[in-house]
């Protein structure tokens, strides 16, 4: 079922309306068409509610029914007013995503399929963050890393060991050899300031 059909199906059932607001309010919404609707990059506060938004529709979809018989010892229309929070959840992603490039959906469908969510109470000793990537980017950011840090790079014995931009580069780009009296990516930085192309 759509959410136009949905849609339909609440307002034959429940009366569920859209309630209508005078001409001259100023907090009308005004029906842009698709096609003149700007799509811009979310920014950081922004992606962070998308991403509330799914963990949200998640947890109704997984748990709603669970609670259907308990909300409706308190509420007769309980289970009404949550399956209309779900249908307003949904429609509300919907109409960002409509904002967005094309490539979002991408980003959230990857981040929708191999995300985790977890809630924990921080001590004092900050735990670690994932943090999603598309693999065309960290690429990118390991070859500027390399061209303009590794490329002049002296270090050799303790100090590759100690160096935190090689660290970063094992965790993310491994060599097919680990070294470690030398650093396995400066060689590699010296093809990539050629133009050649880098196999590690």
């Amino acid at each position: 079922m759509d959410m136009a059909e949905f849609a339909a199906l609440m307002q034959k059932k429940y009366g569920i309306n859209k309630p209508e607001q005078p001409a001259s309010s100023p907090e009308m919404v005004q029906n842009v068409p698709k096609s003149e609707v700007v799509r811009t990059k979310p920014n950081r506060e922004e992606n962070f509610f998308m991403m509330d938004l799914m963990i949200l529709k998640n947890s109704l979809s997984v748990r709603m029914k669970a609670v259907r018989d308990r909300l409706q010892r308190v509420n007769p229309n309980a289970w009404r007013d949550l399956r209309l929070l779900w249908s307003l959840v949904h429609r509300m992603q919907e109409q960002l995503m409509e904002t967005m490039p094309e490539s979002r959906w991408e980003y959230y469908s990857t981040l929708a399929r191999s995300g985790r969510y977890h809630l924990d109470i921080e001590g004092p000793v900050r735990q670690g963050r994932m943090v999603l990537i598309s693999d065309i980017h960290l690429a990118w950011l390991c070859e500027t890393v390399m061209e303009s840090e590794c490329l002049m790079c002296l270090k050799t014995g303790n100090e590759v060991e100690r160096c935190p931009i090689r660290q970063v580069l094992l965790e993310v780009a491994p060599p097919s050899e680990i070294l470690g009296y030398r650093c396995e990516y400066a060689d590699a930085a010296g093809d990539l300031v050629q133009g050649k192309e880098v196999h590690i």
